[in-house]
């Protein structure tokens, strides 16, 4: 591990972020948290031990919070807007001689992924590549977590929005991969594309999965693509209509066969944490309770 590591981790009121900075607190690692609501930095300096303010639609911000930062955890919200704030927090890096960005993408094997949110962040990428700031991107695929939404299960159905096998991972294993990668630094990382996909189910295949981790009867119910932007745009939903369209367009190119891809296993939790990565039966068993109580609500 890198002990002269200074390290900087966006989005920890956000699940990935913060799993990564729990990581980092349990290895005694030197970090700080970031957040753009002043209210609330000396609560995350008290849970994390320091935190820095940042607010990426304010790059005025940026040179303050980078000072003395060797790496940086990247992870932004899903609108148009998180191009501008990558690009000029990349820049602002260069700037600060930060050593190395671990970037939080998108499951983009293919060039020709044309879903939104998806090409955001492979321009993100390209741009990263080229700063000359020593980089690593991480590739998720569906995660787990998404089941513990009201969004994706209710009254123990399963909505889906397409009939097509879809390949999951545990956010538990993205964020310990990337709090090591952290950690090692660039000299072992840099340039390296990571991937997450472990499980490979089908709409009917995580339904009979989570009946028998939780032994309570879960259905599927397969969807029109549109229905998820049908259903992320109503009052309650905690989607913005960027990440709708994308996730309608998502669904879309997977049942129609232009991002088969996601349904692919290739995973790299087991080179980056010599260990085997939480398939759903194991996931789902960890998650038992949360499961059970989102499918009586």
């Amino acid at each position: 591990m890198n002990s002269a590591s200074n390290l900087l981790v966006l989005g920890v009121t956000g699940q990935v972020g913060k799993l990564v900075a729990k990581h980092l607190k349990r290895s005694k690692t030197n970090f700080s948290v970031g957040s753009r609501r002043k209210e609330n930095l000396k609560e995350l300096a008290d849970q994390f031990g320091a935190s820095r303010f940042i607010d990426l639609d304010d790059p005025r911000t940026f040179d303050q919070a980078l000072k003395d930062v060797t790496g940086i955890f990247l992870i932004t919200g899903y609108t148009v807007d998180m191009l501008v704030q990558s690009k000029s927090l990349i820049d602002a890096a260069k700037r600060n001689g930060v050593d190395h960005i671990v970037h939080l993408g998108a499951f983009t094997r293919d060039h020709d992924a044309y879903a939104t949110v998806f090409a955001w962040h492979q321009m993100i990428e390209a741009y990263l590549r080229d700063s000359g700031v020593a980089w690593t991107n991480l590739h998720p695929n569906m995660f787990m977590q998404n089941w513990l939404s009201l969004w994706s299960m209710n009254g123990g159905v399963y909505s889906a929005y397409t009939s097509k096998a879809v390949g999951f991972t545990a956010l538990e294993d993205v964020a310990e991969a990337a709090a090591v990668i952290l950690m090692e630094g660039p000299e072992k990382h840099n340039g390296k594309d990571y991937w997450f996909s472990a499980d490979v189910l089908t709409p009917h295949q995580v339904a009979e999965t989570l009946t028998a981790a939780t032994g309570r009867k879960f259905t599927a119910a397969v969807r029109k693509a549109e229905g998820f932007e049908n259903d992320a745009v109503q009052p309650d939903s905690a989607f913005e209509p960027a990440y709708a369209k994308g996730a309608f367009e998502l669904f879309g190119q997977v049942e129609d066969g232009r991002m088969a891809y996601i349904g692919s296993v290739i995973d790299d939790t087991k080179k980056l944490l010599g260990r085997e990565p939480l398939l759903l039966r194991d996931w789902a068993k960890l998650h038992a309770n949360e499961l059970l109580e989102i499918a009586g609500s």
